[in-house]
């Protein structure tokens, strides 16, 4: 079980309005500004760090970077 602190809480609720804003700006504008793609990252990077994402490997132990992320405890077996 993951807990999540009162700081990481209030990450999510950052990155939450940062979205909603964004999707707001790409609705208006029909465009997307490129500060939208960084800060879309950061929340990619928060959600890694807090959630316990990762990226899933090959048979060789490689990073699979066009996959989709996996539960960091998950194993080839599950």
């Amino acid at each position: 079980m993951i807990n999540i602190t009162h700081e990481e809480r209030l990450q999510f609720l950052k990155a939450h309005n940062d979205i909603k804003n964004m999707l707001q700006t790409m609705y208006e504008c029909n465009d997307v500004w490129l500060s939208d793609l960084g800060r879309l990252e950061e929340i990619q990077c928060l959600l890694h760090r807090v959630m316990k994402f990762t990226q899933s490997l090959d048979e060789h132990g490689n990073r699979r970077y066009y996959a989709d992320y996996v539960l960091e405890e998950t194993t080839d077996d599950d």
